[in-house]
C-alpha cells in the first residue's frame, strides 16, 4: 500500500506560523479561579510534556461567573477576570519564551442574553432593530401593542398579570454611567426603558420619585409602560413555543448572531483578529459552526480575515460515515469522529448482542433504536423547538403551495428522518452540491416511506431546499430549515437517546452511535489514510469538556465488551446486592406506556448506568455518582426531566448512589468488579493514547488527563486538575531513559498514573522534535499483523521510521500487562535497527512476533536508529 501523507491531495491550509507549527495541543479550561497568572504558571510543564500549543477555552468577556466561558456576552473584550487582554498577552510571551504557541476557542454563533452586562444586548432592548446592534442578532421582530417591533423577553417567573400583582416587578433609575438610566427590574434582572416611553406613557423622567411612585402604585399606568418597550415581557414557559429570536439549541440566554453581516462579523471578531495578527494568537477553534446562516461562507470569510498561516478548526459533529468536506479553508475538526473508532478497536462486535439481551432481561422491553431515535427527535421538536418549526413552517407556505397543517407535518417527518446535522446549501451563492443532493434525497426517501400521505409534500419542500432559486423566501426558508435540523440530533439523539439507551454506555458519545459496537482495524486503518491524504493537521482528541465521560472511564468499561459474560454475572451479583436499595415509587411522571414502569426505584435502566459508572469511574464517592445519575435521568426524560424535575425520583437515585458507595457489600462486589479489569482497562487506555498521539492528525491531551482521569460529564470533567502534582509526577520521570527495568516500575505502580504520563511526554516529546516522524506531512503506512490475534493488534508506520504498535481487546487476551499472549502473531517491520522509546526495546526489520515486540510493556513505538 502506497503510504499517505500530510503532502498528497491535501489543501493548504493553515499549519500556524513557520516558528510554533502546530504539532499538538494542551486544553486548558479557564475560570475565575484559573486564570491566564495560572496558566502561565504550567507553562514550563506543559512545555515540558512536548507540546506545540495551549489550547484556551474561551476568553471574552462572558457572564459574570461562567466557568465554561461559552456564554460571551462582550465579543469585543478579553475577559477581565481573567486578567484581561494584558494577562493574556503576558500568557502568550511567557509561552512563546517556552516555546509553546496560543490556540483560543471562539463563539461566533451566539451570545449570552445578559442584560445589563451585554452591551449588544442592552442596545437592541433599549432601541429596537434600529440602535447600534439592532441587527446583530437573529430576531424576527413582532409588532408590539403600539405598531413598534418587539421581541419576546420570557424570563418572568410567572405570567405578567401575575408578575405586575406583586411587588417584584418595578420601574427603577440607576445612574451606574450607563444609559438610559430608567429601567424595568425584577429580581435580579434589569431591563432598559426605551427612551421617550416614559413620556408616551404620560410618565415625568424628571420626577423620579414620583413617577417610579406612580409605577409601583398604579399597575395600570406600569403596564402601558411596558406596552411601549421594544420587548414583550413574559413566563419563562412560553419561550419554546413563542419565542421570536434564534437560539443555541433551547438555551433562551444564548441569543443567535447574524455573522454573515460584515458589520457583525468585525465586531464578533474584534478582539481575536488583531491578536492573531501580531501573533499573540496561532490559531482558533470554531464552536457550532453549524448554527450559523452560512458556515461555509464564515469560514471563507474567516480565514480571509486571518490570513493563510492561522491554524483553524471546527466542532463539526460527523455522523457516521458522514466525510468531511476538505475544500473549508481550516485544517479539519475537532476531532469526535476519530475518537469514535479509536475506542471501537477495542470492542468487540460480538458482545453487542448479549448486551442487548440483559438490557432487555433488566428492563423488561426491548430496544427497537430507529423507534427510539425517532420518537426522540420527534419529542424534541414539540416540546422544546415548537418556535423554531412554527418559524419554518410559515416560511415554508411562501414558497410551497400547500395547506400549512401539511407542511408542518411533512417539515416533522424530514426533520426526524435528517442523517446528518446539517447540509451546506447555499441559494444564489453556489450550485448545490451533490453530497447535499444526496442527503436530501435520502430524508425525503424515508420520511415518504413512513408516510405515503406526505410524500408529494416531502418532495415540493425537497425541490425548493435544491432548487437553487435565490428568491429572499426561498432563502429565508432554506437557512431556517438547516439551522433547525442539528438542534433535532443534539437535544434528540445526543441529549436524549445517548442517555436512554444504556446497554453500554462507553460509545454513548458525541459523534458515535450507541447501535454500534466495535470497529476493525482495517476499518480505522481506513479512515486514518483519509486523514492523512486529505487532512493531515485536523485535531485529534479523547477528552474534552463536552464527553460524557473521558477517555480512562471509557477505556475501562471497554473490558465489559471484551468479556460481556463476566459483566452479566457481574450485575446478577450486583442486582442482588442492590435490593435493599431500591425503593417505593411515591409519584411517576413517565407515560403509562413506558415499559420500564416497574415495582421500584431507581428504574432498571438506570441501575445498569450506575453500576456501569461506578465501575468506570471507581473510586467515586456518592455526591459525584448521584450528581451524575440526576443528570443523565434528567436528560433521558423519562422519569424526570430538567423542565418538571420529579424531585422523589432524583431523591431514590441520590439514596442508590450513596448505598454503591457506602454499603460495605456493594462496596466490596464494585472493587472486585473493578479489580477484575482494571489493569485491562489501563493497558486500553494506554493503547487508545498511542493511536491518538502517533495517528494521522494533531492529537489533543485535555487538561489532567496526561494521567489516569476518570471523570464524568459536566461539570464533573470541569473540576479542577492538581497541577502540582503534575508536576510532581512528571519529576520522578525526570531524566529517566527508555529501559526494561524503567517498564517494569511503571507497570509494577500502575495507578499512579506514571505509566500514562511517560507514554504521553515521550510520544509528544518526539512528535515535538521529529515532526518529520509524527508531524501532519509524515507518511502514513498501515500495518497489518498476521496469525491467530491478527485483529487484537493496531499497528503503523510515520515518515520514515516511526513504528507504533497497540494491542487490542486485551481483556480477551491471556497474560499481564508485561507479557501479553498474542500467539502466532507476526508483525513484518520495515528494514533496519530500531530502538522503542517507551521500553527501551532494539529490533530489527522483518517479521517478528508481537508478542515479543511488547514484551514488558503493552504499548510500543520503535524509531528507525540511525
Amino acid at each position: 500500500m502506497k503510504p499517505a501523507g500530510g503532502a498528497t491531495g491535501a489543501r493548504a491550509v493553515g499549519r500556524g506560523p513557520a516558528e510554533r507549527p502546530v504539532l499538538s495541543t494542551y486544553r486548558l479550561q479557564l475560570h475565575d479561579r484559573f486564570t491566564f497568572a495560572d496558566a502561565e504558571r504550567v507553562v514550563p510543564r506543559v512545555a515540558d510534556l512536548g507540546v506545540s500549543h495551549l489550547y484556551l477555552s474561551p476568553s471574552l468577556e462572558a457572564v459574570p461567573g461562567s466557568t465554561h466561558g461559552y456564554d460571551v456576552i462582550d465579543p469585543t473584550r478579553i475577559r477581565a477576570s481573567f486578567g484581561g487582554e494584558e494577562g493574556l498577552r503576558a500568557l502568550a510571551a511567557t509561552a512563546h519564551a517556552a516555546g509553546l504557541g496560543l490556540i483560543l476557542d471562539i463563539v461566533p454563533n451566539h451570545v449570552g442574553l445578559v442584560s445589563p452586562g451585554n452591551p449588544w444586548w442592552w442596545d437592541i432592548l433599549a432601541h429596537g432593530p434600529s440602535g447600534r446592534y439592532g441587527r446583530h442578532l437573529d430576531i424576527h421582530w413582532q409588532p408590539g401593542p403600539h405598531g413598534q417591533p418587539t421581541l419576546l423577553l420570557p424570563e418572568l417567573g410567572e405570567p405578567l398579570p401575575e408578575a405586575l400583582a406583586g411587588d417584584a416587578l418595578q420601574l427603577a433609575h440607576v445612574e451606574d454611567g450607563l444609559a438610559p438610566a430608567w429601567r424595568v427590574v425584577y429580581h435580579d434582572h434589569a431591563w432598559p426603558v426605551a427612551p421617550g416611553s416614559l413620556e408616551d406613557a404620560d410618565l415625568d423622567p424628571s420626577d423620579v420619585t414620583g413617577t417610579i411612585a406612580t409605577c409601583r402604585e398604579d399597575r395600570d399606568r406600569f403596564r402601558s409602560l411596558l406596552d411601549r418597550q421594544y420587548y414583550r415581557l413574559g413566563f419563562w414557559r412560553r419561550a419554546n413555543e413563542e419565542l421570536d429570536h434564534r437560539r443555541f439549541f433551547d438555551i433562551d440566554t444564548l441569543g443567535g448572531v447574524r455573522v454573515e453581516d460584515p458589520e457583525v462579523f468585525a465586531d464578533v471578531h474584534a478582539a481575536v483578529l488583531p491578536l492573531l495578527a501580531d501573533g499573540t494568537l496561532d490559531g482558533l477553534r470554531i464552536d457550532h459552526p453549524d448554527g450559523l446562516a452560512d458556515p461555509v461562507g464564515y469560514l471563507e470569510d474567516l480565514r480571509a480575515a486571518v490570513g493563510e498561516e492561522a491554524y483553524l478548526v471546527v466542532e463539526k459533529i460527523l455522523e457516521h460515515g458522514e466525510r468531511f468536506r476538505d475544500e473549508w479553508p481550516v485544517a479539519g475538526t475537532v476531532g469526535y469522529e476519530l475518537a469514535a473508532p479509536t475506542l471501537g478497536l477495542h470492542l468487540d462486535p460480538a458482545a453487542g448482542p448479549i448486551l442487548d439481551e440483559l438490557q432487555t432481561r433488566l428492563t423488561g422491553a426491548e430496544v427497537h433504536r430507529e423507534r427510539l431515535v425517532d420518537e426522540a427527535k420527534r419529542a424534541a421538536l414539540e416540546s422544546l423547538f415548537g418556535a423554531e418549526h412554527a418559524r419554518a413552517t410559515a416560511l415554508a407556505t411562501a414558497v410551497v403551495s400547500r395547506d400549512e397543517e401539511e407542511l408542518a407535518a411533512a417539515l416533522t417527518e424530514l426533520l426526524v428522518v435528517w442523517p446528518v446535522y446539517r447540509p451546506y446549501l447555499r441559494p444564489g451563492k453556489e450550485p448545490v452540491d451533490p453530497r447535499d443532493e444526496a442527503i436530501v434525497a435520502q430524508a425525503v426517501a424515508r420520511a415518504s416511506a413512513r408516510r405515503p400521505d406526505l410524500a408529494a409534500a416531502c418532495h415540493d419542500l425537497a425541490a425548493v431546499l435544491i432548487g437553487g432559486a435565490a428568491d429572499d423566501d426561498t432563502v429565508a426558508f432554506v437557512t431556517a430549515f438547516q439551522q433547525l435540523t442539528g438542534p433535532a440530533i443534539a437535544k434528540g439523539f445526543e441529549d436524549t437517546v445517548l442517555y436512554r439507551d444504556l446497554r453500554f454506555v462507553a460509545v454513548n458519545e458525541v459523534g458515535s452511535d450507541p447501535a454500534e459496537v466495535g470497529v476493525s482495524v482495517a476499518e480505522l486503518h481506513g479512515l486514518d489514510t483519509e486523514v492523512a491524504a486529505h487532512r493531515p493537521a485536523t485535531m485529534r482528541l479523547s477528552s474534552t469538556h463536552d464527553t460524557k465521560r473521558s477517555e480512562d472511564v471509557r477505556a475501562r468499561l471497554a473490558v465489559l465488551a471484551q468479556r460481556p459474560g463476566w459483566w452479566v454475572a457481574t450485575v446478577d451479583r450486583l442486582q442482588t446486592l442492590a435490593a435493599g436499595a431500591r425503593s417505593l415509587p411515591t409519584s411517576w411522571s413517565a407515560s403509562d406506556d413506558d415499559a420500564q414502569v416497574g415495582a421500584s426505584w431507581p428504574l432498571p435502566a438506570h441501575e445498569h448506568l450506575a453500576w456501569q459508572t461506578a465501575v468506570g469511574a471507581w473510586p467515586i464517592d456518592a455526591g459525584r455518582l448521584g450528581a451524575y445519575l440526576v443528570k443523565a435521568a434528567r436528560e433521558g426524560k423519562q422519569a424526570t426531566n430538567w423542565l418538571t424535575p420529579d424531585t422523589d425520583y432524583e431523591a431514590s437515585l441520590e439514596r442508590y448512589a450513596r448505598a454503591l458507595t457506602e454499603d460495605a457489600a456493594l462496596i466490596a462486589a464494585v472493587e472486585e468488579a473493578v479489580a477484575a479489569i482494571a489493569e485491562a482497562g489501563a493497558v486500553t487506555s494506554l493503547a487508545m493514547t498511542l493511536t491518538k498521539l502517533t495517528a494521522p492528525g494533531v492529537p489533543d491531551t485535555y487538561q489532567g488527563t496526561e494521567v489516569w482521569d476518570r471523570s464524568l460529564v459536566d461539570p464533573d470533567n470541569r473540576r479542577p486538575v492538581d497541577h502540582d502534582l503534575l508536576a510532581d509526577l512528571a519529576a520522578e520521570l525526570d531524566g529517566a531513559a527508555p529501559s526494561p527495568e524503567l517498564a517494569a516500575a511503571l507497570l509494577a505502580a500502575l495507578e499512579d498514573g506514571r505509566a500514562k504520563l511517560w507514554v504521553t511526554r515521550q510520544v509528544l516529546r518526539l512528535r515535538h522534535g521529529r515532526p518529520d516522524l509524527l508531524g501532519p506531512d509524515a507518511s502514513f503506512q498501515p500495518l497489518f499483523a498476521r496469525g491467530r490475534d491478527a485483529r487484537r493488534v493496531w499497528a503503523c508506520v510515520r515518515g520514515d521510521g516511526a513504528i507504533a504498535i497497540a494491542p487490542c481487546r486485551v481483556g480477551q487476551l491471556a497474560g499481564s500487562a508485561a507479557a501479553l499472549d498474542l500467539g502466532d502473531t507476526p508483525l513484518s517491520l520495515p528494514e533496519g535497527d530500531h530502538l522503542d522509546v517507551l521500553a527501551g526495546r532494539r529490533v530489527t526489520g522483518g517479521a517478528q512476533p508481537v508478542s515479543a515486540l511488547l514484551e514488558g510493556f503493552p504499548v510500543a513505538l520503535y524509531v528507525k536508529e540511525r
